[in-house]
């Protein structure tokens, strides 16, 4: 079986570094780590999930052929085969969110604040998984733009944030056989 390492190994790549730094995280590590198919996440483990507190994930949102000016898409028909690209991946966390108890009273601010504290914990978790991932000593130049974070609900229970990284790829065809 082969696997679309272009993508693939990028997503993997972050999401080990991604789940080591949620180690170090006031709410430490997820239940679940891992990559994610589809176009959304579902908000289906934050709290009572075992060893752990909610979820994390990196998945790959997009990628599209690209010229020397990576980013930028690539716009015009191509003679030579298409090895550049730019591959986007998003990382996030669901947590455990308060919410209002059995008999209808609303959580109260200091557990509100501890929530806020957690999900900004994990935004810095991500980026020091982008910052530190992305910049090793095998790959020192890789390039990359990392986009904004942006809140996630609170939704169920949940609470969390995610963030996008764009990452230059190369994906080398082999020269066609005689």
């Amino acid at each position: 079986m082969t696997i679309d390492r272009t993508a693939y190994g990028l997503a993997e790549e972050l999401l080990a570094c991604f789940c080591a730094a949620l180690e170090e995280t006031t709410a430490g590590a997820p239940c679940r780590c891992s990559l994610l198919p589809g176009a959304q996440v579902a908000a289906d483990l934050c709290c009572d999930c075992g060893n752990g507190n909610g979820q994390a994930w990196v998945r790959v949102d997009s990628m599209w052929p690209t010229t020397a000016r990576w980013p930028q898409r690539l716009g015009e028909p191509e003679k030579c085969p298409i090895n550049l690209w730019a591959v986007q991946l998003e990382l996030g966390a669901f947590r455990c969110a308060a919410k209002v108890d059995n008999r209808g009273r609303p959580p109260s601010a200091a557990r509100l604040t501890r929530d806020a504290e957690i999900v900004l914990d994990d935004a810095a978790a991500m980026r020091r998984a982008i910052s530190c991932c992305f910049r090793t000593a095998d790959e020192p130049k890789r390039r990359l733009v990392v986009g904004e974070w942006r809140p996630l609900g609170p939704d169920g229970g949940c609470v969390g944030g995610f963030m996008q990284v764009t990452v230059k790829a190369d994906d080398c065809c082999p020269e066609p056989g005689p």
